[in-house]
């Protein structure tokens, strides 16, 4: 069999060739630190890179969310800071004018006036936006302001929606609450019944602090305590059936039933009347409003007066009512917020465990890889010379 020069030059070059190929990709390692810098170099490795970027992605995407999630919770607390602060002055004020009997006419229409400030500002702060348009408290209608004054009432006109932000594979996080649920939809009185004086009361008796000792015998419902002499009271239910009838009163004396305590002060005359009516939702903004037309009052004689503090002391329930819902909320958003700081630790630590397992199948091993690369050039430089040496051959050179 014979061999032609042009099949050994063929050989020759598809090696030398190869080697080249082989250089250019170790070039190129060497260029990017990287081991694989396209699937032909390693198929299943660069399929493993390719879950491994997908996963930092969505990570990534976890970052931000907690980011814009923990910036609207941080926002909605410092509001709700506010809400608390606005609540507990409307408190110290109410106590303030609480000692009627001392407090002039102007000194409550101050405290009045003041009050209705602190009343317009609460509103204000209800309509927070979160410094790129979008209202804090609206729900799911973030493009909508939340309490806008239908006269000069608020009325909420966002929805009860709740948004959230995926901050894990298996984590959703709150970031927001409905203004309904953080202003409206508040118990009033004790959250289990509100006292009333009936607004035709002759007498200076006013409610001082009712509570629940024993919520298990509360029958929910309402009813009314009627005095029937200075001494004497009924109770009965709103279908008009007696609980009690008859029973002895004197000032000061606590009057129980059903697992509830009412204290009063002051003298009742015949025919006075106090209603027990089951809690019921009351906006924060009607709750302060009550207190500013409470404070307006005329209150020349004991029987204003004694209505005048009935509906501060409810009030005054009512404004702990609202304070315990504001602060639950807050309890809620620094729970969210602990959530997010340990989430975003979790992701962190598996963000880290990825790379560390990209960069096993990605890196590259330099050392390794410019030995090889030295190898391979001298191997390429000593092919190129043999090739031109056996160009320039030829059998007739022989003969």
């Amino acid at each position: 069999m014979r061999i032609s020069t042009k099949s050994i030059q063929m050989q020759w070059l598809t090696t030398i060739t190869q080697q080249q190929s082989r250089v250019a990709r170790l070039q190129q390692q060497v260029g990017t630190g990287q081991r694989i810098n396209s699937a032909i170099d390693d198929p299943v490795g660069a399929a493993q890179i390719t879950r491994f970027e997908q996963a930092l992605a969505r990570l990534d995407t976890y970052a931000r969310n907690a980011d814009a999630a923990e910036r609207r919770l941080n926002l909605q607390e410092i509001a709700l800071g506010e809400v608390d602060d606005v609540l507990n002055r409307v408190r110290e004020l109410v106590v303030q004018a609480g000692g009627a009997a001392a407090v002039a006419p102007g000194s409550r229409d101050a405290i009045a006036d003041e009050v209705s400030e602190l009343l317009t500002g609460l509103v204000d702060t209800a309509n927070s936006q979160d410094g790129e348009g979008r209202f804090l408290f609206a729900g799911n209608r973030v493009e909508t302001e939340p309490f806008p004054t239908l006269g000069s009432v608020p009325v909420y006109a966002g929805d009860q929606g709740v948004r959230f932000q995926r901050i894990g594979d298996d984590r959703l996080i709150q970031e927001s609450n409905s203004g309904d649920e953080v202003f409206q939809l508040i118990r009033n009185g004790n959250g289990v019944f509100s006292v009333s004086a009936d607004a035709g009361n002759t007498g200076s008796m006013n409610q001082t602090t009712a509570t629940v000792i024993d919520l298990s015998a509360w029958v929910p419902g309402d009813y009314t305590i009627e005095f029937t002499a200075p001494n004497r009271y009924d109770i009965v239910n709103s279908s008009g059936v007696p609980l009690r009838v008859d029973a002895s009163y004197s000032p000061g004396a606590l009057i129980a039933f059903n697992g509830a305590l009412i204290s009063f002060e002051g003298e009742p005359a015949a025919g006075d009347e106090f209603q027990i009516n089951a809690s019921r939702n009351q906006s924060v903004f009607a709750t302060v409003q009550r207190l500013v037309n409470t404070l307006r009052l005329d209150i020349s004689d004991p029987a204003q007066r004694a209505q005048f503090q009935s509906q501060l002391n409810s009030g005054l329930q009512d404004i702990d009512q609202s304070l315990a819902n504001i602060n639950g909320v807050r309890s809620d958003l620094g729970a969210r917020l602990n959530v997010i700081d340990r989430q975003r630790s979790v992701n962190e630590e598996v963000a880290f465990q990825i790379e560390t397992s990209l960069s096993g199948v990605q890196d590259l091993d330099f050392a390794q890889a410019i030995s090889e690369l030295e190898l391979r050039l001298t191997s390429l430089e000593a092919a190129q010379r043999s090739f031109a040496e056996t160009r320039r051959n030829s059998l007739f050179n022989f003969i």
